[in-house]
């Protein structure tokens, strides 16, 4: 599976990689918090079903995307509402509740298209050059009300 020369499958076990990583630390908060008597070796046997589940989302979620773009042949934020609802309903797997992998998969789909959607957090003007950010300034502040206030 390719998308614009880039191997989906690469991509999302990098992905997985380092979701994997992200959840290895939260694992190892969780197990400090608990009391028990295994010591550091629960990261991996009391809470290590936390880097599994962080590995899978994020792996899901490149590959969702991604195949996404690749199926519908668009670069655009609904790839991302895709991938996300993808990684939602790998959320919602755990919990063994049909409505709360439905309801993950519309929360992360939506947040991730609003955030592909806001130019990721940098704003529509990110990349644009001050003429054309100028333009787009001028037409959102243009006067549309001109001739009620004569």
């Amino acid at each position: 599976m390719t998308a614009d020369n880039k191997d989906c499958l690469y991509d999302s076990g990098k992905t997985a990689l380092i979701a994997g990583g992200l959840g290895f630390v939260v694992s190892a908060m969780q197990n400090t918090v608990q009391k028990h008597k295994q010591g550091a070796i629960g990261v991996a046997t009391r809470t290590g079903g936390t880097v599994a589940l962080f590995a899978a989302m994020g792996g899901i979620f490149t590959l969702g995307e991604c195949a996404a773009k690749d199926i519908r042949g668009e670069d655009d934020p609904i790839n991302a509402a895709i991938g996300g609802c993808a990684a939602g309903l790998v959320a919602g797997v755990k919990t063994g509740s049909i409505a709360k992998m439905c309801a993950a998969c519309a929360g992360i789909g939506a947040t991730m298209y609003a955030y592909e959607y806001s130019g990721q957090l940098k704003g529509s003007l990110a990349g644009k050059s001050q003429a054309e950010r100028k333009e787009i300034r001028d037409s959102f502040f243009k006067d549309n009300n001109s001739s009620a206030s004569q």
